[in-house]
């Protein structure tokens, strides 16, 4: 199977892209930092937004911030204030629904929509990476999850993909969801989480072919396809 390259999917990317994960550690982070610089390199104007993270890290001064949100912009050349970058920042590394009940904050997805529209709004550019926290359908409070968002958005969607043991049925089911949620998968990246993970090139092999094969059912052109190394964060 014949996969894009890195840079050839990044030239292929505008407008705004909701960037999800088959779970949680699976280098999504990284792999929007790697698009995010890709970007730039090619001379767009990109950055990315982080709207709910959870799990906070303290500086040198004793201030509180999110190194999701910082490491996603780090190549960004638009650089939005970290309110519209990061606007809900959650304490305690958990999922979200979780940890804002510790925090007592209310998360909704009207809440979250309302807030990407705004910080788009505020501060355009040609490619924005709308970067959710876990997998799919991560729940931000008892009735809702990130896929609500994302549906809500009707952005394209980027997936990263986790080679590792079980990961072609997780593959798989996030596809489906995305699909039935009438929404299209702009790219997908086939990350390989560990150097000594056994038989990755028949895995995104076999998943590139259901991606193709089943794709055409749900958007009129199948999604790039890419594989990059051992991102795990």
């Amino acid at each position: 199977m014949n996969l894009s390259n890195v840079n050839d999917a990044s030239c292929a990317l505008n407008g705004a892209y909701f960037v999800t994960g088959t779970d949680t550690e699976i280098g999504k982070t990284t792999t929007t930092a790697q698009l995010v610089k890709n970007i730039a390199q090619q001379g767009k104007s990109v950055y990315a937004i982080k709207p709910v993270t959870a799990g906070m890290e303290t500086d040198d001064n004793g201030q509180t911030y999110s190194d999701d949100a910082r490491r996603i912009n780090q190549f960004a050349n638009v650089k939005p204030p970290l309110s519209a970058i990061a606007p809900i920042q959650l304490v305690t590394p958990c999922s979200p629904h979780i940890a804002a009940q510790l925090d007592n904050v209310t998360l909704t997805k009207t809440q979250l929509v309302d807030t990407i529209h705004k910080s788009i709004a505020a501060y355009p550019a040609d490619v924005i990476l709308v970067e959710g926290a876990g997998g799919w359908f991560t729940p931000i409070n008892e009735q809702e999850t990130l896929a609500d968002v994302a549906a809500a958005l009707k952005y394209p969607v980027i997936i990263v993909v986790g080679i590792k043991l079980g990961s072609l049925n997780h593959a798989m089911l996030t596809l489906q969801a995305i699909w039935q949620a009438g929404l299209k998968v702009a790219l997908v990246v086939f990350n390989q989480l560990q150097t000594d993970t056994p038989f990755v090139d028949a895995q995104i092999d076999w998943l590139s072919q259901q991606i193709l094969r089943q794709s055409t059912g749900y958007q009129n052109q199948p999604p790039l396809m890419v594989k990059q190394g051992v991102l795990t964060h």
